[in-house]
């Protein structure tokens, strides 16, 4: 199993940091640079990213963990390359209770179908997670399936939300992704954590990024609108290098 040199994500009360690496964020609040890592909305992660961080001095470096290399097919039931119609039945097979409500939209600028539902506990306790299953412009296949957890931004939602972040951060890092491709409680910006990135051998990959501020630094907040409360977005990406969007090809205009 990979040995984590880094502290579990934490919120303080007092909302004056989050902490991983064993150092402290300078806040504890935190927004999604989504045209960092992820395009607008639901898109994919940006090609070119960083690499896996280098340990400080003193820090043991982690070691891959034992077992086959792991595989990203998809979500659940739900497999990369699925139509449209494959991805409703394997809804409908996870999530018995809640297909009924799944919803259909037509992304404004990629020109995706992205089919949405909420869905109660997917881990114990957790409240609600809304889903959003990807099917990309020009193949009309299952390409990427979005997980977002958001805090009702209280203190209580707000510790729901990084228990999530660091209950999914132990699970990936115990399965064996390719070392070089794993990011672990990265700091993207003042503002933003990427809780875990890893990619199998066919460069699929999962992202998982924490955003948004803590309760009680949204209360300290003078200024209107007020910064949204914490968000985790969990994203299985089949091509995060070459994405299934619409693009305006060369020339057009």
């Amino acid at each position: 199993m990979m040995r984590v040199t880094m502290g579990s994500v934490q919120v303080h009360t007092r909302a004056e940091s989050i902490r991983g690496l064993g150092r402290r964020w300078r806040s504890a609040a935190v927004a999604v640079l989504l045209a960092a890592t992820l395009s607008p909305a639901w898109g994919p992660m940006a090609a070119g990213e960083e690499p896996a961080p280098r340990s400080e001095p003193g820090e043991e470096q982690p070691t891959p963990p034992a077992g086959p290399p792991a595989q990203i097919e998809g979500f659940r039931q739900a497999r990369f390359g699925m139509s449209e119609e494959q991805v409703r039945q394997a809804i409908r097979k996870d999530f018995p209770g809640a297909a009924a409500k799944l919803t259909s939209a037509l992304h404004p600028s990629e020109k995706t179908t992205v089919l949405s539902l909420s869905v109660a506990d997917l881990l114990p306790h957790t409240g609600n997670a809304r889903i959003s299953y990807i099917l990309g412009y020009r193949s009309k296949k299952l390409s990427q399936v979005n997980v977002v957890w958001s805090s009702d931004g209280t203190t209580g939602g707000d510790e729901t939300v990084v228990g999530i972040a660091n209950s999914l951060r132990d699970y990936f890092t115990s399965e064996n992704f390719k070392p070089d491709s794993v990011v672990v409680n990265h700091q993207l910006a003042a503002n933003t954590i990427l809780v875990f990135r890893g990619s199998d051998d066919r460069k699929r990959t999962i992202l998982l990024v924490l955003s948004g501020v803590a309760a009680a630094a949204r209360s300290e907040e003078k200024k209107a609108p007020k910064p949204p409360p914490l968000t985790l977005e969990l994203s299985y990406i089949e091509d995060a290098a070459h994405p299934d969007v619409f693009r305006i090809g060369k020339g057009q205009f």
